[in-house]
């Protein structure tokens, strides 16, 4: 492995001695047109030397980083091979810091980067009369400048939430955080947050896929659990810090963080979030939690119990779109239609432009299997849209039976109360990392029927499940 690493690390300084040479020898023809009063040339050779020789050095300069960090790290694996949570310095010493200052350093590089070559390139085809030709596809140099314009801002966003709240830490009251026990810890601010409407507290557990080499690389993550907490009333520290408490039960089931394989990673973060005047307060981090001999001692009684009595102690918003009656001897559950305006309207969008795309392919002259394919899943997108805007599910449960209608497609199923074994949760659809619930009624014989899906908020979807138990006896 080390040999393996040796090698990669010279070929990769051999591929970015180019680039550092073309810098340089730039850089010296920049300041030759200089001295000979020769502006325009001298502009021209400037840019080629920030351009080639600002990625050359940077990325060597990374490159020595991540070399040094690297053998950091073989030093640690080798001290603690069974306790991978001790690896990363951050994570054994339980103090985390948020990543706002790289994501500052990472806009700023890569829209420079960007823009130094978008912008004269787009000018050059101005004076070139690209443009006035009539030559179409000049025209698309023009989206590279707005693209350039999009990461500025970008930059200048993360430069301005960077200043106005800092780094916050995550200080863990235990390292790692432990499967089937809990994630405990406080979030401290780099100054005073005062949302009016609390913090948004969330804990994932991501599955990091990346498929495809080259061009064709692509990565996508899936969400195996989340959960989240609302904060409203937090401490403030020697008055110019904010304390956030962090508490979570992990799941005895979840997976434990994974990173042996780049290309299928599991990742767990937490994000604390909140709305306040200007930017936004947003703080990500990566955190260990993994599987343990604690994993399998249960919590304390009085533990278990704080814990339960967040599901026990909520109350259902007056503005949800999902309707619980509660009758003498039975309990009825209205799921409206257009309950997630927000991803049905993403989805919507996404379908026009899908279906745009379908009836162009024809007019380009593209084989008729691509129509073929792309129109069938148009079908399916169809499909998604239709439910989001005007599904709806009725659910109505008595000590002896569940009934479940489907509109507007008007299916009805009765489901004896003897026949069903559990009423479960899971993970349905997903926009972007936000997840959306589905209830599943579990028959005795193993066969599951939705009751209600694309819940948006899991303490609803779980106070849910809990009213369906009740009402059915379990």
């Amino acid at each position: 492995m080390r040999v393996s690493n040796a090698v990669g690390y010279g070929c990769f300084v051999v591929f970015l001695t180019p680039f550092c040479a073309v810098g340089i020898f730039a850089a010296f023809k920049a300041l030759q047109a200089a001295f000979a009063a020769e502006w325009g040339d001298a502009g021209l050779f400037l840019i080629f030397a920030l351009a080639f020789g600002g990625v050359g050095f940077a990325l060597l300069a990374a490159l020595i980083h991540g070399r040094k960090k690297q053998r950091e790290l073989d030093r640690r694996q080798e001290e603690h091979p069974s306790e991978p949570w001790l690896w990363r310095s951050d994570w054994a010493a339980g103090r985390i810091e948020e990543s706002s200052r790289r994501t500052m350093f990472a806009a700023w590089a890569f829209a420079g980067f960007w823009n130094l070559i978008a912008y004269p390139a787009s000018i050059a085809a101005i004076l070139q009369g690209y443009f006035e030709e009539g030559q179409r596809a000049a025209l698309l140099a023009l989206a590279f400048p707005l693209a350039g314009a999009g990461l500025l801002i970008w930059a200048i966003r993360a430069t301005v939430r960077y200043r106005k709240f800092g780094i916050s830490v995550f200080r863990m009251a235990g390292v790692p955080g432990v499967i089937g026990r809990k994630l405990e810890g406080v979030v401290l601010t780099n100054t005073q947050v005062r949302p009016d409407d609390g913090f948004h507290i969330t804990l994932t557990c991501v599955n990091r896929i990346t498929t495809g080499s080259g061009k064709s690389r692509s990565t996508k993550e899936m969400t195996l659990w989340q959960d989240e907490r609302t904060l409203r009333h937090v401490g403030h520290v020697g008055g110019r810090a904010t304390a956030i408490p962090v508490l979570f039960r992990l799941p005895p089931d979840a997976r434990q963080t994974d990173n042996a394989d780049p290309n299928n990673e599991v990742v767990w973060r937490l994000e604390a979030r909140a709305t306040v005047p200007g930017v936004d307060y947003d703080a990500r981090f990566d955190v260990p939690v993994y599987r343990t001999p604690e994993s399998d001692i249960p919590l304390p009684s009085e533990e278990e119990e704080a814990l339960d009595s967040l599901v026990r102690e909520y109350r259902q918003p007056p503005d949800s779109r999902i309707v619980v009656t509660q009758h003498v001897r039975r309990t009825e559950i209205y799921f409206a239609p257009a309950r997630n305006p927000g991803a049905a309207t993403g989805v919507t969008i996404f379908f026009l432009i899908w279906t745009a795309i379908t009836v162009a392919l024809p007019r380009l002259g593209a084989p008729i299997i691509f129509p073929i394919v792309f129109g069938l899943f148009d079908v399916l997108l169809f499909i998604a849209v239709f439910q989001l805007w005007l599904g709806s599910t009725r659910v109505v449960l008595t000590h002896g039976a569940a009934r479940i209608s489907h509109s507007p497609l008007a299916r009805t199923r009765t489901i004896s109360a003897d026949d069903i074994d559990d009423v479960t949760l899971k993970i349905g659809m997903q926009a972007g990392n936000r997840p959306y619930y589905d209830i599943q009624i579990v028959r005795s014989d193993g066969k599951k029927l939705y009751a209600g899906r694309s819940i948006r908020d899991k303490r609803e979807a779980e106070w849910l499940v809990e009213r369906m138990k009740e009402a059915l006896g379990l």
